[in-house]
C-alpha cells in the first residue's frame, strides 16, 4: 500500500503527515503547501484534476486520505478543461456530503482506494461520559443532557438536507445551526447572540458537533480541535457535545489540559 494524504488547510494534515512519515502529501494550492511537510510532497491546483491523477500515478499511490478544509471554488477566471468544468459545476451544486461522495467516486474511478484518516491518527477520540472526570453539579449535568438531546434531534432531523454538522443550543433554545460559514464563524455568531441575551438560569451555550445521518465519514468526519474549544470558552460556552463514534478530537492532550483549568465540560455520547 502506498499512501497519499491530500492536504487541505489547517494543522490536522500536518499532524497526520508527522505520524505517517512514509505517506506522500498532495498539497492543494491556497490551502496547504509542500514547505509545511517533511514528507515527500507536491503542490497542485484545485482546478486541475488531471494534474492530481498524474502526480498520484507517478508516485505509485494506491490509497488516499483526504484531510483538512478545502473551500469550494468561487469566481473562476482561468480556462478549465471540459472534465474539470463538469466536475466543479457538479460539486458547487451539491451539499457537502453529496459533493464529497462525488469526489470519492472520482478517485475510485481512477483506481484509488479512499481510507478514513481517523485510522491513521493517534489519540483522536474519547469514550462516552463527561470530561474532565470531576464532580459536576446535577443541575449542570441535566442542562447539558437536555441541550444535547435537543441539538442531536435537530441535527438528525435536518441531515436529509445535507447541511450542518453542528449546532449551538441552550436547553431548548437554538442559537445557531452551522451553514457554509463553518464551525468557527458559527461559534462567534452564537456567542454574540448569547452574550447579548444572556439567560441567568443557563450556564452558557452548548456546542453539539456530531456526524450527519449517512455522512461520508471517510472524507468528512466532524472534527473538533484545540482552537474550537478555546473559541467556545472565549465566547462563554459551557460545554461541548461530541460523538464517541464519529467525531474526531484533534490535539486531545492540549484540549484536556485546557478544560482541566476551566469550567468547560465535554460530554461524549
Amino acid at each position: 500500500m502506498q499512501l497519499c494524504i491530500i492536504a487541505g488547510g489547517g494543522n490536522l494534515p500536518i499532524q497526520l503527515a508527522k505520524e505517517n512519515k512514509d505517506a506522500f502529501v498532495l498539497c492543494i494550492n491556497e490551502h496547504s503547501h509542500s514547505r509545511s511537510f517533511k514528507n515527500k510532497s507536491a503542490n497542485v491546483s484545485l482546478l486541475n484534476s488531471d494534474s492530481w491523477i498524474e502526480v498520484l500515478k507517478f508516485n505509485n499511490i494506491t490509497h488516499i486520505i483526504m484531510v483538512g478544509k478545502i473551500n469550494r471554488p468561487k469566481v473562476i477566471t482561468q480556462k478549465l478543461s471540459k472534465n474539470d468544468e463538469t466536475l466543479i459545476n457538479k460539486i458547487n451544486s451539491l451539499g457537502d456530503n453529496l459533493a464529497l461522495n462525488l469526489i470519492e467516486d472520482f478517485f475510485k474511478n481512477h483506481g484509488f482506494h479512499i481510507l478514513p484518516f481517523s485510522s491513521f491518527l493517534k489519540d483522536c477520540s474519547l469514550p462516552k461520559g463527561f470530561y474532565p472526570e470531576k464532580k459536576i453539579l446535577p443541575s449542570f449535568q441535566k442542562y447539558i443532557l437536555d441541550s444535547a438531546e435537543v441539538g442531536i434531534n435537530l441535527l438528525n432531523t435536518i441531515s436529509r438536507f445535507d447541511v450542518g454538522q453542528s449546532a449551538v443550543v441552550s436547553s431548548k433554545l437554538v442559537y445557531a445551526i452551522e451553514g457554509q460559514e463553518g464551525t468557527d464563524c458559527m461559534i462567534d455568531r452564537a456567542g454574540s447572540l448569547s452574550n447579548k441575551n444572556k439567560l441567568i438560569t443557563h450556564p452558557g451555550p452548548v456546542l453539539i458537533k456530531i456526524p450527519k445521518i449517512n455522512q461520508n465519514i471517510n472524507l468528512d468526519p466532524p472534527v473538533v480541535g484545540f482552537e474550537t474549544v478555546r473559541k467556545c470558552i472565549k465566547n462563554n460556552f459551557s460545554s461541548l457535545v461530541v460523538s464517541s463514534n464519529g467525531t474526531i478530537i484533534f490535539e486531545l492532550k492540549k484540549i484536556m489540559n485546557l478544560i482541566n483549568t476551566s469550567n468547560f465540560v465535554i460530554y461524549v455520547v
